[in-house]
Formats: structure tokens, sequence, C-alpha cells
């Protein structure tokens, strides 16, 4: 069976659960200042992405 839109955006709110925990690990193991400012940014922005997907699948799933 083909995937619909929400099926998409299920799969793609999965996928960046799974990347918030890669970066809270890198986080959680970075040396570096500089480097944690950066994976900082990358987290924050993931974040960002995952509220977005989050609100977007809540709507397909009243439609």
């Amino acid at each position: 069976m083909e995937k619909n839109a929400r099926g998409y955006v299920q799969e793609s709110y999965t996928a960046l659960n799974e990347a918030k925990a890669c970066l809270q690990n890198a986080l959680d193991s970075v040396e570096k200042g500089s480097n944690r400012e950066r994976i900082e940014k990358s987290l924050q922005a993931v974040n960002q992405a995952l509220n977005e997907c989050g609100q977007t699948a809540n709507v397909l799933e009243q439609v």
C-alpha cells in the first residue's frame, strides 16, 4: 500500500526523534567547546522541526 501525506509526516516525525536522540548523545560526549555550540544549535533546529512536524501530524490526523 502506498503511503499518504500523513504516513510520510509520521515517518519524518520518527526520524526527527531519532536525530534528536543522536544529537543528545553527541552533546553528552563532546569535549571541545566550539563543537558543543554547533551541536546545541543543531539540536535546537531539530527540536523546532520536531515541533512543527508534530503540529502538522496533529492537523493531518484530524482531517
